[in-house]
């Protein structure tokens, strides 16, 4: 049975919560101050925690830093309840590390969807800890022998994760394509040739269980969708949905280290694009990411 953790000081609020959750199945614990939330969750690892933002003394926009900041419970998700709809509110949540912001009144109907989608995704991410063992290995090994390829690869990861989820794809998706960013240029620990680390680096992963799907992300991801690409020259049809969110954002992120500008490098991907060499809703989509980076930005600054 996964368990919710509800922390809010209304106890009329919490004992309704409590009884809606315990009648959509779940073990339900509860806390009324940001302390006692804190204890709880590293004492009970909650699939899931609910948390109001209004609370006494330490409130939850602290709470949620404290508990995204610790290694123990960082990969819980966080849904912040609160009755306030200022926007820098809501931004001051996201920065924390919240990962749903609900008004209320709550929608019930949305709050039980919010809740079994992030508890799956959270299962997956359980799941993956061995996985990510080995891929953090590499990681560690690519940082120590080439810093700057250890920097290309966290970027290219950071944008396929914001642009995967604009374009909602599935948990399976989503987890190769985690994986796949990470590793796609393994080869170059050995090989720096911009024609050959592809095949130096699916070797290197040969070994691995996973490699019967990872080789597609160190193989392809610099193939385009219009069959100018390399090393086979492939078209869109050959390549998965994931692969071509990751050849799109690998390129960008080579403009933007060649460029030293964002704006730049994307408005040479929209051009590219244009000739098919991408995937035009990735594109799209990591518009609006570099977008609303740019409001974040210009709220804190």
């Amino acid at each position: 049975m996964e368990r919710v953790l509800v922390v809010d000081d209304n106890e009329q609020n919490c004992e309704l919560m409590t009884d809606i959750l315990a009648n959509w199945g779940y073990d339900v614990f509860k806390a009324v101050q940001g302390k006692e939330a804190i204890n709880l969750t590293l004492r009970y690892k909650p699939d899931i925690i609910l948390l109001d933002v209004m609370l006494p003394g330490m409130n939850g926009f602290e709470v949620c830093y404290e508990l995204k900041n610790n290694q123990q419970t960082q990969n819980i998700p966080i849904v912040m309840l609160t009755v306030l709809n200022d926007v820098e509110d809501r931004i001051r949540g996201y920065k924390v590390g919240a990962e749903i912001f609900l008004s209320k009144p709550i929608n019930y109907n949305e709050l039980k969807y919010k809740i079994q989608s992030l508890i799956k995704q959270k299962k997956i991410l359980d799941n993956m800890e061995q996985r990510w063992a080995v891929v953090n290995t590499i990681l560690n090994i690519m940082e120590k022998q080439d810093y700057k390829l250890y920097i290309h690869s966290c970027r290219v990861k950071d944008y396929c994760h914001k642009v995967a989820k604009l374009l909602a794809l599935a948990d399976q998706q989503y987890e190769r394509l985690m994986v796949g960013a990470c590793l796609h240029d393994v080869g170059k620990i050995i090989n720096e040739s911009y024609l050959e680390h592809v095949h130096t680096g699916a070797e290197i992963i040969k070994p691995l269980k996973i490699s019967h799907w990872l080789e597609e992300f160190v193989k392809r991801h610099h193939e385009k969708l219009n069959g100018q690409g390399f090393p086979d020259g492939l078209l869109k049809q050959d390549l998965s949905n994931e692969v071509q969110v990751l050849a799109c954002i690998n390129r960008f992120v080579e403009l933007w280290e060649a460029e030293g500008n964002k704006d730049k490098a994307v408005a040479i991907i929209k051009e590219e694009a244009e000739k098919d060499d991408w995937n035009i809703n990735a594109v799209s989509a990591l518009e609006q990411v570099l977008e609303d980076e740019k409001f974040i930005e210009y709220y804190f600054k």
